[in-house]
């Protein structure tokens, strides 16, 4: 009976199992691994199908602390022959250009997966478990060793469009998204990384005491530290602690425009998030691809003068190679030939204990330097100033032997209006603009 019995539920299962598979064969036209096989060819295929490569968006982690939650971009070509060139400028490659080869393949592991399966500096030194060397400080250093950045080398392929337009990997274990957009054909790898970090450090330096304005609509936020690339939002009359919201972002170029794409989608409104921006260089500002009307705006340009004079006392100076207009050039051609054998080295404005300074150097067989004083300040964004005398004689005898040093000066107390020097994003330089001949105009630099 027990053999009997046996043998019926082997014959069961025999019948079962054959049924499980004529029922596979009549939903799939092929077996699990020709699916699979044709799965790695079509994604090997798009990722292949950038000619030279992808802009890769890496995020190691969600983290908000540096260097961890930073993004870097990496340069990817993908080859024929499965192997991988792999480039980048950033900190983990001591701010210089790196380059590596090494292999990668598609896996499937619940869908498919884009393995960086040989070692590649470039990209593995987010994911070695090794310390991290630049990080801490010379007196208590961070010692990183058995985790590293803590980043990944698979990623779960989410989205690749047939069109090659972009690529959204997923890190594996990190479960961060990672951006891959194609790169322009003829583009040089090193070419690409320096334009954008030279863009990048020219919008958000880290030099200038300054701050960035979100506009969604009616409302308004602050966004300070970017030139770290973990900015902090908030609402723009908020606490910058209470109300602290940190969102890395990078920088791309497609074509001739500069894109800025935060790691995380920012929920504006019910319905409405926002994550990628493009640069408008007519506007100055950081369009939303998805809603216009959302933009990235840099500071106020006559704020930011008055409180680095006033609150930060810092020190803003030009010459004749700074950046002016020929009325302003003019003047200065007939201050080098009333000056005669003495060259003007420079003039400085800046904050002084009641009022304010103006200090002129020029260089004969030395150098001398004269003071200036002035009183007043600004008002509806112009610089007005009004002219109280020179610290010694020496500087009024001088102002009667060069009129075209007294009409420079004289320029300071006609009210002048204050703009950006390039670009409201980076306050290092401010344009002077004379409120009585706006074609008299100069550029000064903060030193």
């Amino acid at each position: 009976m027990k053999k009997i019995l046996s043998f019926t539920l082997i014959l069961t299962a025999a019948l079962s199992m054959t049924s499980c598979v004529n029922e596979e064969d009549l939903i799939f036209d092929k077996t699990a691994a020709e699916r699979l096989n044709e799965a790695k060819a079509l994604y090997s295929s798009r990722l292949m199908a950038s000619p030279n490569g992808w802009a890769m968006q890496l995020y190691p982690t969600n983290n908000n602390e540096y260097p961890y939650g930073n993004g870097y971009l990496l340069l990817c070509r993908f080859n024929k022959d499965n192997s991988v060139n792999v480039s980048m400028d950033n900190i983990f490659s001591e701010n210089k250009y790196k380059e590596d080869t090494s292999l990668w393949e598609i896996i499937t592991d619940n869908g498919p997966v884009l393995s960086f399966n040989s070692h590649n500096s470039c990209l593995h030194a987010f994911s070695d478990p090794e310390d991290i060397i630049f990080t801490g400080d010379a007196d208590e250093a961070n010692d990183e060793t058995g985790k590293g950045c803590e980043g990944d080398y698979e990623f779960i392929i989410v989205d690749a469009p047939e069109d090659a337009s972009y690529m959204m990997l997923k890190g594996k274990k990190r479960g961060t998204y990672n951006l891959l957009t194609p790169i322009e054909e003829g583009v040089e790898y090193a070419d690409y990384l320096a334009d954008v970090k030279d863009f990048q450090n020219k919008m958000f330096p880290s030099n200038a005491p300054t701050y960035n304005v979100i506009h969604f609509g009616d409302s308004l936020y602050k966004m300070t530290g970017a030139n770290d690339g973990i900015p902090n939002i908030y609402p723009f009359n908020g606490d910058e602690i209470i109300d602290e919201s940190f969102n890395a972002f990078l920088i791309t170029k497609r074509g001739s425009d500069y894109y800025l794409r935060f790691r995380d989608q920012i929920s504006v409104k019910e319905g409405e998030k926002v994550q990628d921006f493009r640069y408008d260089t007519a506007k100055d500002v950081f369009e939303s691809v998805d809603i216009p009307e959302y933009y990235i705006d840099g500071d106020e340009p006559a704020r930011f003068f008055q409180e680095s004079l006033d609150e930060k006392e810092r020190i803003w100076i030009w010459n004749a190679s700074s950046q002016m207009s020929e009325k302003y050039a003019a003047l200065m051609a007939s201050l080098k030939t009333e000056l005669g054998s003495s060259n003007l080295q420079q003039i400085r404005l800046q904050k002084a204990s009641e009022g304010y300074k103006v200090r002129v150097t020029y260089r004969s067989k030395t150098s001398t330097t004269l003071v200036f004083s002035y009183s007043g300040g600004f008002s509806d964004g112009k610089l007005n100033l009004t002219y109280e005398g020179c610290d010694t004689a020496a500087g009024e005898t001088l102002l009667n032997k060069v009129p075209s040093l007294r009409q420079i000066l004289d320029l300071l107390t006609g009210g002048l209006n204050i703009s950006a020097g390039v670009t409201k994003f980076n306050m290092n330089t401010i344009k002077f603009t004379s409120a009585a001949d706006p074609d008299i105009w100069f550029v000064i630099s903060m030193l």
